[in-house]
């Protein structure tokens, strides 16, 4: 029997004196993972969504939401691509047409849906043709596509999937150019 020398409660299953909480969530070494002939690759899944006949795919980690029936409010004198603000649980967010920013002249949806991406300061919208997509991205390799200019200085990489364009491109350095050309 081994008596706790911090409490005064005597304990038959302990074999010594307790560890400090530290020393308990260290104490233990993870094994090295090994990739034996059964062990299988996990493909690499993207999230996405579409605008026009481009698809765009959000960056691993990015927070995303889908929000419906939000009333958008317009800001005067700003151009066509900025249709305005959203209040979304207290925060001020900028939406963007991104299809009137690119001049896409597919119809899609009677009513674009709305993605808020990243979340606080860096968030923002965008009106989107379908509900956003997961995407099996293993062995695609990039392509060399033509795309609108604004879109082409801020592209990492695009893809083909089927007769699908999907665009890996960085969002934060195309949504600050966007909101500094509004601001000018």
């Amino acid at each position: 029997m081994v008596i706790d020398d911090t409490s005064d409660v005597a304990r038959d299953d302990v074999a010594g004196p307790w560890l400090s909480p530290s020393e308990a969530l260290t104490r233990f070494v993870p094994q090295r993972q090994s990739r034996g002939p059964g062990a299988r690759e996990v493909a690499p899944i993207r999230f996405g969504f579409r605008v026009g006949y481009i698809g765009f795919l959000v960056p691993t980690g990015m927070l995303s939401e889908l929000v419906e029936e939000i009333e958008v409010y317009p800001l005067p004198t700003t151009p066509v691509w900025f249709p305005g603000l959203i209040n979304l649980r207290g925060e001020l967010i900028p939406v963007f047409d991104l299809k009137k920013l690119f001049n896409i002249d597919d119809p899609g949806m009677e009513k674009p849906k709305l993605l808020v991406l990243n979340a606080g300061a860096e968030a923002v919208g965008v009106l989107i043709d379908a509900l956003p997509l997961t995407l099996d991205m293993s062995g695609k390799e990039p392509q060399s596509l033509p795309l609108p200019g604004i879109l082409r200085e801020h592209c990492h990489a695009v893809y083909m999937q089927g007769q699908d364009i999907w665009v890996d491109f960085d969002f934060d350095g195309f949504f600050r150019a966007a909101a500094d050309q509004i601001a000018a």
